[in-house]
């Protein structure tokens, strides 16, 4: 299972009054980690570009459980690794793990369907998503 690397700081706007990261702030790094993913795993289709045609799909998360393991701080440097730990055929889990240098901050575990953009309705993984995500 590859594993890819979305690197940033902690700012002021994702703690709270003490300095302490924010809990809804490993969402948002969990995120921009997973748009960083597709854009390494399909660089010559951008994620605005997935959903257009005939054939178009949306990428949707259908559920998050985080296990927050130790704070992190403002001005932290912060790495977000990400991997998909299982494809099925529909969707597939996304195994998130935010650190701090070796410091295991919080694991994310989400579930992400495949729908189609045109009926809102769940779709295949597309084979071009399968064969990069098995590279």
């Amino acid at each position: 299972m590859k594993v890819f690397t979305y690197r940033t700081r902690v700012y002021f706007s994702d703690t709270d009054a003490a300095g302490i990261v924010y809990h809804a702030s490993y969402i948002d790094w969990a995120e921009h980690a997973r748009t960083e993913m597709l854009r390494e795993m399909i660089p010559d289709r951008p994620q605005s570009a997935l959903a257009e045609g005939d054939d178009g799909i949306l990428i949707l998360v259908r559920s998050i459980r985080i296990e927050y393991q130790k704070p992190g701080y403002l001005d932290d440097e912060i790495t977000v690794e990400t991997s998909i730990s299982e494809m099925r055929r529909l969707s597939c889990t996304i195994l998130q793990v935010v650190k701090r240098g070796d410091d295991v901050l919080a694991v994310l575990r989400v579930n992400a369907a495949f729908v189609s953009a045109q009926t809102k309705r769940p779709a295949l993984i597309p084979d071009f998503i399968q064969r990069a995500a098995a590279e």
